[in-house]
């Protein structure tokens, strides 16, 4: 009897080291561990660095969502920046009948962590679809060389939101009368078009340009002052379907429509985001900044930092935790897992939460555990367009 449980127990000890060879290899001294940060692929983020004091932009907000700039004292453009809304069809100003404004350039809501904002807001409601305008003066990315960003310009964001039980067709139009410095024909240029001055064009889906330069002077090579437009702040923004460089008199058309003229000493330009159905309960998130810099997305675009802990023992758990600055809207964190490692904890997407410390970051946590020495690329994708790896070599 005892020769048999004896078997039985060498047995059972060899047996039950083969089941666990087939999820993770056993025990053999402890492992080696090297991390790397392998080069994020991220859509449309800069480093941070330190803001320039002083503010070189000069904002007012007039009723009806109007908006008056200038850089340094410089002229951005005369009168008024306008905005024009098409909701099902019917072309209308700001302000204006069938709507009502209930709030006119208030005050921003503060950051999270109580940090200030400069700029103001206004909403316009009609057919239960509001229209929130927020201006805010932002630092702009710093020039090629430079090692400071300057507050010279503007971040203009539109958020359309249908509270109605029924959807609406709803579209944006910004319109200004063109004047750079001292020049009323200020003509134009766009890193898509090299070597070209724009001058009586449409540019149209893919031919919209990241950014669009106002040049003081049309010459590439001695452009004077260079003023620009950027549209482009990454995956959650959209960015406008049309943009038009006319004249004055080509801005008017039939209320929404701008026709395309030569310039001929006074330019005129505006964008579009064309009608586009807003479903129950859901919104269009729309936003375009004009100043002397080009401007970065909002938030840092919702960049986001990887932090790894714990043992990489084979069968033992590890913790994954992303902390995400300034998170935007919807923002969804994906954690993808190679061969060799299996996740544990927390869903493989899962939605940024609120901001709960005072510095406006948030954390989204995972626990895994590595089944196997080798080297493996944790990887973390947001829906804004960045991704994160972290390269784990496991060795004894």
């Amino acid at each position: 009897m005892r020769s048999y449980k004896t078997c039985s127990a060498i047995l059972f000890g060899v047996f039950g080291l083969t089941l666990a060879g087939t999820t993770q290899e056993p025990a053999r001294g402890p492992v080696r561990v090297k991390i790397v940060d392998d080069k994020p692929s991220i859509v449309n983020v800069e480093p941070t660095l330190p803001i320039e004091p002083g503010q070189h932009v000069q904002v007012n907000g007039q009723n009806n969502m109007m908006v008056n700039l200038r850089v340094d004292n410089k002229m951005m453009h005369l009168g008024f920046i306008q905005t024009v809304l098409k909701i099902d069809g019917q072309v209308m100003q700001p302000g204006n009948f069938p709507g009502r404004m209930i709030a006119q350039n208030q005050a921003l809501p503060q950051k999270p962590g109580s940090r200030k904002r400069t700029g103001f807001m206004s909403i316009y409601e009609v057919n239960k679809v509001q229209i929130t305008q927020l201006v805010e003066v932002v630092p702009t990315k710093a020039p090629k060389g430079g090692s400071k960003r300057r507050l010279d310009a503007i971040m203009v964001r539109y958020l359309v939101d249908n509270k109605d039980a029924r959807p609406h067709q709803v579209g944006v139009r910004v319109w200004m009368d063109m004047f750079l410095v001292n020049n009323d024909g200020a003509l134009f240029a766009a890193p898509n078009k090299p070597g070209q001055i724009l001058d009586g064009i449409e540019l149209k889906g893919k031919d919209v340009p990241d950014y669009l330069q106002v040049l003081e002077v049309p010459n590439l090579q001695n452009p004077g002052f260079v003023a620009h437009f950027t549209y482009n702040f990454g995956r959650t923004i959209e960015r406008p379907d049309r943009v038009i460089l006319t004249n004055l008199g080509g801005a008017f058309g039939n209320g929404w429509e701008m026709q395309v003229f030569k310039a001929m000493g006074d330019s005129a330009m505006g964008f579009y985001w064309d009608p586009k159905e807003v479903a129950p309960g859901r919104k269009r998130s729309l936003a375009y900044g004009y100043g002397q810099g080009i401007c970065p997305s909002p938030g840092g675009d919702g960049q986001f930092a990887v932090a790894l802990a714990g043992s990489f023992e084979p069968g033992k758990l590890f913790t994954i935790s992303a902390y995400v600055q300034d998170a935007g809207p919807g923002q969804i964190l994906t954690l993808e897992l190679p061969p060799g490692m299996e996740r544990m904890e927390g869903k493989e997407r899962q939605p940024v939460p609120a901001i709960t410390g005072e510095e406006g970051s948030s954390m989204v946590l995972w626990k895994a555990r590595v089944l196997r020495t080798g080297e493996f690329p944790v990887r973390i994708r947001s829906s804004s367009g960045i991704t994160q790896t972290k390269i784990i070599s496991i060795s004894r």
